[in-house]
């Protein structure tokens, strides 16, 4: 297998191997506290059901209060029956105008008016001052505050009515609860009284007055918009008619009059264009018919030609004259010849008629260069007249630019007072037309079950709250627990082996009538959990040197009342009911208690006595005749226990004992209030270190080993004494207590 992949395999297996200790170690955490739950139960059970219990008498004396519901619905599409949206429109469909209208419906302006409305001034559960005071006010550092506050205050009766007015409002404000439903229009009003009744009433007139509220306003807004444009409109009356005056005025001093849209002056100039027009075209046709007249008889050429001569009645008629005398002489001229009479006075007639015609002709033309004359005066005066004219009208044109500037500003002005006056009219007639945007469209009626308390949801929160502070408080009883509980914490704590754990002996009475004691209880009892742990810290001490069993067992313990004389006594007589020659020595000469446990009287000789050679060994031994037990008992302190308890005579006591005995037991004291039992662990053969379950405190434990080392003991392990079996199995693995429900039929208790 290459390189690689053997890294690879175990870089896999360190993973491995890492994800299972943390899977075990949050198992055992888990575990662990549900141990210590389970540990802590009662007190659990008791905080839960104590709080509970408080926190329901509490709300079953409560003042039960009623919240009434009423509905209302903002309406943006409001109908107008006049196009008028400027002075009062509808409310704007947006979000931010339903939460503004909210705040007015919640805003202290209208809940005085419901107030006022309502007279709830005069209603105690409003007004704090009409209450009943109660003996329990008195304890309210508010009332004194303000009865310091209204001492001091001078106050007149005004101020004090507006001061209840307040009071009044605020209680009233914090009763009601006005919110939007989700992001509708529409707006839920609640109000909370202890009578039903009363709540449904106010949270009708809330909504009431809120609709009112908002038509007062419209007709406010309109009632002020008429009254605004109404003075306005007299004062652009006035300006329209001074404007109007001041360009007539104008007009008539510099000479503008117009008719049909133009000045007169334009009206006669296009006259005299239009006649000058006409009259050079008709003096250019009568000088025409002039020149042609005149050049036809400047060549002798027939002046009849002429148009004129040719329409000329006069001459047509005597034209007419001469053909009938033609004729005429046409007739005689076949008869008569040249000389005759009558031809020659048809002749003469011709002649005379010729000569008219000439004399007609003269006249003609003699008309027609007077038209050209007169033709040609009558263009020069229009001429002159339209060069009048035209500097007439230059100055009239830069007096109409003034005129033009007056005429706008009158025209401004009138455009601004019809446009006045037309809104004046929308809003007279808006005025009586005006609709709230808000309706009412579900009343409060009288609820039947109060909102608050709700006792079951009180109930059931007050419950999961207190069950949290009962396992909270379980698992700081926990955390400050500061004793050992099990084997595998012993070894833990003082690095020791654990030897045995010695359970508690059940509560029986003896023979004398007395409660039974351990060591009685193990004679009883032989085969007893409490005889086996002796047994087995028995064995668990010959196995500790199976070549050299020790004979000398000291027991010490951190502190007093640990259980170490009781053990002590307890494992000398059942070493001695097995057979053995066994000595128990009293070594604790400040605090004997060996004699009292076998319930013997004080003795007169004892251990200090042999050892300050006023007595032999034989002579101090007494026999315990139960067991078959030898102790040595403790008669007299002495001045210096270690000294005394070390000294060579302490040592020789020994070596008889050893000689004498198949096991001797030294009950010695405490380690850490005296330095006895240090002393005496340097010369015994084990020393038992022994804690008290759930008891002996782990730095006090931890110290007094620490100390036994110090001295260079040779300690055998620990063992717990006084343990609740059926308690140490909540506390999980670690002990033999754990599985004691199992093989407790093994037992006779």
């Amino acid at each position: 297998m290459n390189a690689p992949l053997k890294d690879q395999m175990h870089s896999s297996a360190v993973q491995a191997e890492g994800m299972s200790l943390n899977r075990q170690m949050i198992e055992f955490d888990l575990l662990e506290i549900a141990r210590a739950l389970r540990r802590r139960v009662k007190v659990i059970a008791g905080i839960a059901a104590g709080l509970t219990a408080i926190v329901m008498i509490t709300v079953f004396q409560m003042t039960p209060r009623y919240t009434a519901h009423a509905l209302v619905l903002l309406d943006p599409e409001r109908t107008q029956v006049v196009d008028f949206t400027a002075v009062m429109s509808g409310l704007p469909a947006d979000s931010a105008t339903t939460d503004s209208q909210v705040e007015v419906m919640s805003s202290r302006s209208i809940a005085r008016r419901v107030v006022e409305k309502l007279n709830l001034i005069e209603d105690e559960e409003f007004n704090a001052e009409l209450a009943k005071t109660s003996l329990l006010s008195w304890l309210d550092p508010r009332e004194w505050m303000a009865s310091l506050f209204e001492a001091d205050a001078e106050l007149t009766p005004e101020r004090r009515q507006e001061m209840a007015m307040d009071a009044v409002i605020d209680s009233f404000v914090d009763a009601e609860r006005i919110r939007r439903r989700g992001m509708t229009y529409i707006i839920d009003v609640n109000f909370t009284s202890r009578d039903p009744l009363k709540a449904a009433k106010i949270a009708n007139a809330i909504a009431e007055t809120y609709v009112l509220d908002q038509l007062e306003a419209k007709f406010n807004a309109t009632r002020q918009a008429n009254e605004w444009l109404s003075q306005r409109l007299e004062g652009l009356r006035q300006q329209v008619s001074d404007s109007e005056r001041a360009v007539e005025l104008y007009r008539t001093q510099n000479g503008l009059q117009s008719s049909r849209g133009s000045t007169i002056t334009e009206q006669q100039l296009s006259e005299l264009n239009a006649q000058l027009i006409l009259a050079r075209a008709d003096r250019a046709e009568k000088q025409a018919k002039y020149s042609r007249a005149r050049q036809i008889l400047g060549s002798g050429g027939s002046i009849e030609s002429v148009v004129d001569v040719l329409q000329s009645k006069t001459i047509s008629d005597l034209r007419q004259q001469q053909a009938e005398l033609a004729s005429k002489k046409a007739d005689l001229s076949t008869k008569y010849g040249p000389r005759h009479p009558a031809i020659v006075n048809i002749e003469a007639q011709r002649r005379d008629l010729q000569a008219q015609i000439s004399a007609e002709v003269r006249r003609i033309v003699d008309s027609i260069a007077n038209e050209a004359a007169i033709a040609d005066t009558r263009v020069k005066a229009l001429e002159s007249s339209l060069k009048e004219l035209q500097d007439t009208q230059g100055q009239h044109g830069q007096a109409e630019v003034k005129l033009r500037e007056l005429e706008r500003e009158a025209a401004a002005n009138k455009a601004v007072y019809e446009s006045f006056l037309n809104r004046f009219k929308e809003t007279s007639q808006q005025q009586d037309l005006q609709t709230a945007d808000a309706r009412v469209i579900s009343e409060a009626v009288p609820p039947v079950a109060p909102s608050f308390p709700q006792k079951g949801i009180v109930f059931g929160i007050s419950a999961v709250i207190s069950l949290i502070a009962g396992v909270g408080v379980a698992l700081l009883l926990e955390r400050l627990d500061n004793g050992v509980q099990t084997g595998s914490q012993l070894e833990e704590i003082l690095s020791l082996p654990h030897l045995v754990s010695v359970p508690v002996i059940p509560a029986e009475t003896g023979e004398n009538g007395k409660p039974m004691l351990p060591h009685e209880y193990l004679l009883r009892k032989p085969l007893s959990a409490y005889a086996e742990a002796l047994r087995s810290l028995r064995s668990a001490l010959s196995l500790s040197s199976v070549d050299n069993p020790p004979k000398v067992v000291l027991f010490t313990s951190a502190l007093p009342n640990e259980g170490k004389t009781t053990t002590a006594v307890s494992f000398a007589r059942a070493a001695a009911q097995s057979g053995q020659r066994v000595l128990l020595v009293d070594c604790d000469l400040r605090h004997p208690s060996v004699h009292r446990a076998l319930r013997m009287k004080q003795p007169k000789e004892g251990l200090v006595e042999c050892l300050a050679g006023r007595a032999g060994f034989g002579d101090v031994v007494v026999k315990d005749a139960p067991s078959g037990l030898d102790f040595i008992p403790v008669a007299s302190g002495a001045a210096n226990p270690p000294d005394v308890l070390g000294s060579a005579q302490m040592r020789r006591i020994l070596r008889e004992a050893r000689e004498a005995y198949d096991l001797v037991v030294l009950d010695t004291a405490p380690v850490l209030p005296v330095s006895d039992s240090r002393v005496l662990a340097q010369i015994a053969d084990k020393t038992i270190f022994v804690v008290r379950w759930n008891e002996t405190p782990r730095e006090a434990a931890s110290g007094a080993v620490k100390e036994l080392r110090a001295f260079d003991a040779d300690i055998a392990g620990a063992i717990l004494t006084v343990v609740d079996t059926a308690r140490q199995a909540q506390y999980g693995y670690g002990g033999a207590g754990y599985y004691y429900g199992r093989y407790s039929r093994y037992y006779s208790n």
